[in-house]
């Protein structure tokens, strides 16, 4: 009687075990299918996390440079602007003379079409000054691409009137001294004429404009960059 009770927990056991064995190889083999069709997560990165954001794979503007506020840069006036005629707004256009370097790699090529407007325009005055102008650069083209500038000249003077004023001065004084003494035929009909000859070239003056500003098509202008300039330069260069 009491092997046979032996024999029946021997048994048992032997079953509770097999179906442990069972439980567990279902554990391991859902494992395995689950990680067979799930590939492992990658760490986001700073650039992965970028690129997802903007849903691109690629780095954000790869490839550019950037022309750093202080960069000189030479061109030549294809559009002739004059003080006495050019009003703020006007259109103008001006290409690079000659190339912009970044160590020793050409960011803006010579030939680039500047495109900009008149900023400030102002005729010198009737009795004396100077005429003035500033130009304001909005886009640079090379490459097949157009670029914001958005930079400004400096405020281009003519020359000063005054020596103007007083060529036209003495002038009407020498010319009213004479007319005096040839009526008058003495030295006190001669001071009376020049001062008359005076006052008439100072009214002259009053009623003449001073040397006006002219920027020819052709003329060499320099400007400073006011601002950062981000350009994909061109593939040739």
């Amino acid at each position: 009687m009491a092997t046979t009770m032996d024999s029946n927990a021997h048994n048992k056991k032997v079953l509770w075990m097999s179906l442990a064995g069972l439980a567990v190889l279902g554990v391991v083999a859902v494992y395995a299918v689950n990680n067979s069709s799930t590939p492992a997560p990658v760490p986001e990165t700073a650039a992965t996390g970028a690129a997802r954001a903007t849903g691109s794979t690629s780095p954000a503007r790869a490839g550019t440079v950037t022309l750093p506020t202080g960069t000189a840069i030479s061109m030549t006036l294809q559009t002739s602007l004059t003080t006495k005629t050019a009003s703020v707004g006007d259109r103008f256009t001006a290409h690079v003379s000659s190339p912009v370097m970044v160590a020793g790699r050409t960011v803006i090529p010579a030939g680039a079409e500047v495109s900009g407007h008149v900023a400030l325009t102002e005729q010198p005055g009737k009795a004396s000054g100077r005429g003035q102008m500033q130009l304001s650069y909005d886009t640079v083209r090379f490459g097949g691409r157009t670029y914001e500038m958005s930079s400004n000249s400096r405020v281009y003077e003519s020359e000063s009137g005054r020596g103007k004023d007083a060529a036209i001065i003495g002038g009407g004084a020498v010319a009213g001294g004479v007319i005096g003494a040839i009526i008058g035929g003495s030295a006190a009909d001669a001071g009376k004429g020049a001062a008359a000859g005076a006052v008439a070239g100072t009214a002259t003056s009053l009623m003449t404009r001073g040397p006006q500003l002219q920027l020819d098509a052709g003329t060499v202008l320099q400007v400073t960059l006011d601002q950062p300039v981000t350009v994909r330069p061109a593939a040739s260069s």
